[in-house]
């Protein structure tokens, strides 16, 4: 990775990728938009329903590489929503060939409750109503990032995309999320639909690279420290790049903690990078600043998601299928 890292230095000849003809003329041959003159479909925002009832509104950017596409899901940081991706990187990457899906977490963004909807009235303040809490975050765990990949799962089925490389780019508050999510989905047990274990289909075993900007290491109710040691391990093989503003208050080698715990791992330098931004920026405050990190994303997704093996199959058990 070290060797990937030195290659991602940057700055000055990537002034101007935050526009999709800039990234497609980089000369670099890593990022390149589809030859497509039609272009990708139009983004869609949706809302799901996560279990409980709690409306989470994503957009979808739907990749004209249909079955063949890898995924990317986009999470923002506390405070924060899914426009800071839907304002231009989420369109670069489904310019370079991924579906991606762009989250708003619970009590951010449209991700909302009306007051009477929360069990409260119109003269509760906002601030009280959308004050995060543990039962917060554990639902955006357990039941947000379920019903994205319900989602995920239907387009799936349609040939749309193909989940089974799938990413997730993740913020400050989102990264134990993202950590404990990884491993719930790598932890799921196959359908009992095969006499040997290679030959059943999997439930989960999607998630096949992070990456973690400006990583808090826990949550009120989700500690990301336990999720890293097992989500490194060198079975699983997958990629991670973690990075942070060198020059972040709030950081205080919270990255660095966390690469250091996910690097000690096997073949860890061939799978995991870290690298850190000048400046003070946090999270993804560094996303159009050209400080490179864009460009940084896309080399890593292109290595460790977009190149791995494994093309669509079907994800229904055995026997529920019409063969």
């Amino acid at each position: 990775m070290r060797n990937l890292l030195h290659c991602m230095k940057h700055t000055h000849l990537i002034c101007s990728v935050f526009t999709l003809l800039s990234i497609s003329l980089m000369s670099n041959g890593v990022v390149c938009a589809q030859s497509d003159t039609k272009g990708p479909p139009k983004p869609q925002e949706m809302t799901l329903t996560a279990q409980g009832g709690w409306p989470i509104a994503i957009t979808y950017y739907e990749s004209s590489n249909a079955s063949d596409s890898p995924v990317v899901v986009l999470l923002h940081g506390k405070g924060g929503s899914k426009r800071v991706w839907d304002q231009q990187f989420a369109s670069i990457l489904q310019q370079n060939g991924y579906a991606v899906v762009s989250v708003d977490l619970r009590k951010h963004g449209k991700s909302k409750l009306n007051a009477a909807d929360a069990g409260g009235n119109q003269n509760q303040k906002g601030n009280s109503r959308d004050k995060l809490t543990a039962l917060d975050y554990r639902g955006m765990l357990a039941l947000d990032m379920e019903a994205v990949w319900k989602f995920l799962y239907d387009e799936h089925q349609k040939k749309h995309l193909n989940m089974q490389k799938t990413a997730i780019i993740a913020a400050d508050m989102s990264v134990p999320i993202v950590l404990n999510y990884a491993l719930y989905d790598w932890s799921k047990i196959p359908y009992d639909d095969a006499p040997v274990l290679a030959a059943k289909t999997p439930k989960g075993q999607t998630v096949r690279a992070l990456v973690l900007i400006s990583p808090d290491t826990s949550v009120p109710g989700v500690s990301g420290a336990l999720a890293a040691v097992k989500v490194k391990d060198p079975i699983l093989g997958m990629g991670f790049f973690v990075c942070t503003g060198a020059s972040d208050s709030l950081d205080r080698g919270a990255a660095k903690k966390l690469f250091t715990q996910l690097s000690s791992s096997q073949d860890s330098s061939e799978r995991m990078y870290f690298k850190e931004y000048p400046g003070k920026l946090r999270g993804t405050d560094m996303l159009g600043k050209r400080l490179g990190l864009e460009v940084d994303i896309l080399k890593f997704l292109d290595k460790h998601l977009k190149k791995l093996q494994g093309e669509w199959s079907d994800r229904r058990p055995r026997y529920d299928r019409d063969e």
